[in-house]
């Protein structure tokens, strides 16, 4: 097991392979096609009126929320999405408009494309991935012929929920969840991770140590930054997280995707789950059950961690199936399989690899 993987919460494997090591030649290497009514979402077509304007949106190697804001000035609205894709990654989806205002745009890192017009909603069944892996081709073949033949492997939330270079969003949504402001400003602007840019390490190393420079700022992500400013000003750390341009909620729903990989790991572990269950994580711990009260002990979660009333946040609970099915699942050349929607295809990669996540992340 990688510490990564134990870092967000997974603490079980399937089976008991070696590491494999593997090759992914991001971002063509890995190509995600996503699925509108268990076809690929390039085959849909639209009528020619209707309620939203549908375009067909590619990108290569830019993340979810670079492209939303750019096309919102493009399509001047921001538009509606099914899911959110890689960012290292080849990469099709659906997004959708009230008004249509373009036929279409391209740039060297996304294009769109009108498709047409619907009044009902699109109906994402799920992802098709396909994969170039550079490895022992002997034993991959061994290994997803096992996969081929099982079928199904538990539904992990995977490494992009937390941050494949940085993963501390749990984090930060734990001590949100203990009211703990100065340590969840401590992890957005402190804790340097190696693979960061040099000049953005030295800004949390500096912060650390409480010698932060204001010139430093520029060089930042807006996030840190916007954070910092108001923390510089105020001295306040809940009037610095209230600044946050990312949503706080974000960071506790990934509090409780990291308690649900646990819960779900314990199950595992006991074996006291089947293809068919379905985990909730409860917001009320009277709720849980034997393995979500042993969790929610270790982490320390009582009845008002999802409730914050100081953020305006109360979430519901997370429901997710234990199991994912594995459709379509082929070796020739590439890896080729499909998922349902909210799974993720790091999380089939891990089980085959068995390797350091950041070497297919």
């Amino acid at each position: 097991m990688h510490p990564l993987d134990i870092a967000i919460g997974i603490e079980f494997k399937v089976h008991e392979w070696e590491p494999l090591k593997a090759e992914i030649p991001r971002p063509d290497g890995f190509k995600v096609v996503e699925e509108i009514d268990r076809r690929p979402c390039n085959e849909w077509k639209g009528v020619d009126s209707g309620k939203y304007a549908v375009y067909l949106l590619r990108k290569r190697g830019l993340d979810h929320f670079s492209v939303m804001a750019k096309l919102t000035k493009i399509l001047g609205e921001r538009p509606g999405y099914l899911g959110i894709k890689d960012a290292n990654a080849s990469t099709e989806q659906l997004i959708y408009v009230r008004k249509k205002r373009i036929e279409s745009y391209s740039n060297s890192s996304f294009s769109i494309e009108f498709k047409g017009f619907t009044n009902q909603k699109l109906n994402h069944t799920g992802n098709r991935f396909e994969i170039t892996l550079v490895s022992d081709e002997a034993e991959l073949t061994k290994r997803v012929e096992m996969i081929k033949r099982e079928g199904t492997l538990p539904a992990f939330i995977g490494y992009q929920r937390f941050g494949t270079r940085r993963p501390i969003t749990h984090l930060i949504g734990k001590a949100l969840s203990q009211r703990d402001w100065c340590k969840a400003v401590d992890f957005i602007l402190g804790y340097p991770f190696s693979e960061e840019k040099k000049e953005i390490k030295q800004f949390r190393k500096d912060y650390m140590k409480r010698k932060t420079d204001r010139l430093q700022i520029s060089n930042v992500p807006k996030q840190e930054r916007e954070v910092y400013l108001e923390l510089n000003s105020s001295g306040s750390c809940l009037s610095a997280l209230k600044r946050s341009p990312v949503k706080l909620s974000f960071y506790l729903e990934a509090f409780q995707s990291y308690l649900f990989n646990r819960v779900l790991s314990r199950k595992l572990i006991n074996s006291t789950t089947n293809e068919k269950d379905e985990i909730v994580i409860h917001v009320k711990p009277e709720l849980c059950d034997t393995e979500c009260k042993e969790v929610f002990e270790e982490e320390m979660v009582d009845k008002n961690s999802f409730l914050i009333e100081e953020l305006g946040i109360r979430l519901k609970p997370l429901k997710r199936k234990a199991f994912m099915n594995i459709s379509s699942i082929e070796l020739n050349q590439e890896l080729k399989f499909s998922l349902e929607r909210g799974m993720y295809a790091t999380v089939v990669l891990s089980e085959i690899l068995n390797t350091d996540p950041k070497s297919f992340t």
